[in-house]
């Protein structure tokens, strides 16, 4: 019942919290009989709360760590939401893994009934832009499931999970759907050979899942590879006619970036570790300067003029009112929110889930102490309605004005530098501009 009545809910909270989502290939869920999603974990609630919603009407459950079922109104909770217990040794000792029996045997019956289940593959949560090695107990759930109720066939569905920003607000979330693996085409063998089967579904998931997901072979290329895909995405994207708002085209672009990368960490390491110190110096004048690179960006100078700066602070004056009123209502809640996630959550995999769970309960809360206080004082209940259709669209507002703002800022900050410093914005634009001619020679 729980579930029922704030899916709804979450879907706005949802569309609220990313700037942008997208779902490929998701009628690879949305199909008749039992589904296992094998997905990667790098978000914690974020992961299955996030592909829940935007893969629905199919419910979907999702395997969680025992160790956070704790007896009363919390493990009823995360009952009510699908959620299904399960326990590692380091979670809950051996007592713990016994308990995994009931835990296989509720999904057996839930796969009998044709229902959809998400397993994270990797066996834990981390936030690092690559694939771990997947567990064993994958292939032995697939086929117990299998074995347990004489399954004519069951679906395990590959998904990667993609984040732009994975802790913070505002991010972009690309679920790559891959596609369907059949079990019963492993069944023959199978039953003659169990262990060797289970090996090689495992065998062949991994590459599956792989191929869904930017990964980077070593973690210490992601500052790199970051960097890079900031100084080479305009360029990229205007030589293939991608567009910037469309998030396959961001994963092809951030593959592509990735695959370099990890061939030259093979092939020419030297190379690398040159283009690595150059992208640091880079990126540091430019935190020096409170710069972004999209404002040295010889693509983007067209819009950096004095023009497009008054328009934009044209703007910025004309809707100031509107600003005002948006953070009025919506303020308190989003403090309360930041002040509350940064202050209790020490991991990192969890900031976003805390981040999106407690702004929603806030500003739900605040939303209707907001309509009481205004049917109090109103004439009518219309009035107490209209004044909260306003704090919602004025909020909605400010989420669009706060990066205009900040962007309009730092076009300010280097029309300054380009009149009072011109040589020091000429050494930015060669710095990056070598950078990227550097990157370019090494992928020919």
């Amino acid at each position: 019942m729980l579930w029922h009545l704030t899916k709804f809910y979450l879907c706005f909270v949802i569309a609220f919290f990313f700037k942008r989502t997208r779902i490929k290939n998701a009628k690879s869920i949305q199909v008749k009989g039992p589904v296992i999603i094998a997905m990667n974990h790098p978000n914690a609630f974020m992961d299955p709360i996030a592909f829940t919603t935007m893969v629905f009407p199919p419910r979907i459950r999702y395997l969680a760590r025992g160790d956070t079922f704790k007896k009363g109104i919390v493990s009823a909770v995360l009952e009510s939401f699908g959620i299904i217990p399960i326990f590692r040794i380091q979670d809950g000792g051996k007592e713990g893994l016994k308990k995994n029996d009931e835990t296989y045997d509720r999904v057996n019956k839930l796969l009998k009934k044709n229902q959809k289940i998400i397993i994270f593959a990797e066996g834990l949560c981390i936030q690092e832009r690559r694939l771990r090695p997947l567990k064993k107990g994958v292939p032995r759930m697939v086929f117990g499931a299998m074995d347990a109720y004489d399954l004519k066939d069951l679906t395990v569905v590959p998904v990667g999970v993609n984040y732009s920003n994975p802790s913070q607000f505002r991010g972009n979330l690309f679920f790559n759907v891959g596609e369907p693996i059949h079990i019963s085409d492993y069944m023959v063998a199978y039953k003659e050979a169990p262990a060797k089967t289970m090996n090689q579904f495992l065998a062949d998931l991994t590459p599956k899942m792989k191929e869904l997901i930017v990964h980077i072979n070593h973690p210490h290329n992601e500052l790199l590879i970051s960097h890079l895909e900031e100084i080479c995405k305009s360029d990229y994207f205007a030589k293939h006619q991608l567009n910037t708002n469309n998030l396959e085209d961001e994963f092809e672009f951030s593959t592509h970036i990735v695959s370099w990368v990890n061939k030259l960490e093979e092939d020419a390491p030297e190379k690398l570790k040159s283009l690595t110190t150059k992208t640091e110096n880079y990126f540091n004048q430019l935190k020096q300067h409170q710069f972004k690179d999209w404002l040295i960006d010889p693509l983007k100078q067209s819009k950096i003029n004095y023009l497009n700066l008054s328009l934009r602070f044209l703007v910025i004056v004309l809707s100031f009112p509107i600003y005002v009123r948006g953070l009025l209502g919506s303020y308190i809640p989003y403090f309360l929110t930041t002040y509350i996630t940064n202050k209790k959550v020490k991991i990192i995999e969890f900031k976003a889930s805390f981040l999106m769970g407690i702004g929603a309960a806030m500003f739900l809360l605040f939303g209707i102490l907001q309509f009481f206080v205004a049917k109090a004082l109103a004439p009518n209940t219309w009035w107490a309605l209209l004044i909260l259709v306003n704090t919602v669209l004025t909020g909605i507002f400010c989420l669009w004005l706060s990066p205009f703002r900040k962007k309009t800022f730092g076009i300010l900050k280097v029309l300054q530098l380009k009149n009072k410093h011109p040589q020091v914005f000429s050494n930015l634009q060669h710095l990056r501009e070598d950078i990227l001619n550097d990157f370019k020679k090494m992928t020919l």
